[in-house]
């Protein structure tokens, strides 16, 4: 079966972004290495906030409840459970993730929540910032992402910081990219082996 890794852009000028970019080197990487690959991008997709029926009853926080609004997150939760990877990509809007990305990660509670449906999926991350705040997006982005059940391949932060309209000219942030794009391959190649290994129940030692 082949490998699927879906790219998420959070930046709202789409495929005009310096997160696009970045994104699309490191899906170009795993489609080198044999994956089949899907972009979308946020700003194209209605997704409502989340209304926080965790705070009102633990047990209402789920997908059948979640999908009930009138917007697209039904689509979109399909979309991210055909893949065996995703790649969250956001652009950096004061040190933080933006608006749809965080709005995607709130509402991803619902899939995690009771059904744990995110278990063992790959993730890997891409932030662009105009000058400070990269690696604090990509890590508040993996704290809730690995709390969902996701799993971090090696070098799985590609981030770039300035260039503008210049992107092309951060290798740095191209190699990092392309080094993602091999090891999310590559570690769900290797998680495959070990089936369901992250959900081994060990005793605690009195």
């Amino acid at each position: 079966m082949k490998i699927r890794i879906l790219g998420i852009n959070g930046s709202p000028r789409g495929e005009l972004s310096r997160t696009y970019f970045l994104l699309g080197k490191v899906l170009e990487s795993a489609e080198e290495e044999g994956a089949e690959t899907q972009v979308i991008h946020l700003s194209r997709v209605k997704l409502d906030y989340c209304i926080g029926r965790y705070s009102e009853d633990r047990l209402s926080c789920n997908v059948e409840n979640c999908i009930t609004s009138d917007d697209q997150f039904k689509w979109l939760l399909t979309q991210i459970l055909w893949a065996d990877g995703v790649v969250f990509a956001s652009p950096v809007q004061w040190f933080s993730m933006s608006a749809m990305m965080k709005t995607l990660i709130e509402r991803l509670t619902s899939a995690e929540n009771i059904e744990k449906l995110l278990d063992g999926k790959v993730a890997g991350f891409v932030a662009v910032a105009e000058e400070d705040g990269a690696t604090q997006t990509i890590l508040q982005m993996v704290g809730a992402l690995n709390f969902m059940g996701f799993m971090v391949p090696p070098y799985a932060f590609v981030y770039s910081t300035g260039y503008y309209g210049r992107i092309q000219e951060d290798r740095e942030a191209i190699e990092d990219a392309i080094r993602l794009g091999k090891n999310m391959v590559r570690m769900i190649e290797m998680k495959d082996e070990y089936y369901n290994w992250w959900k081994t129940e060990r005793s605690i030692p009195d």
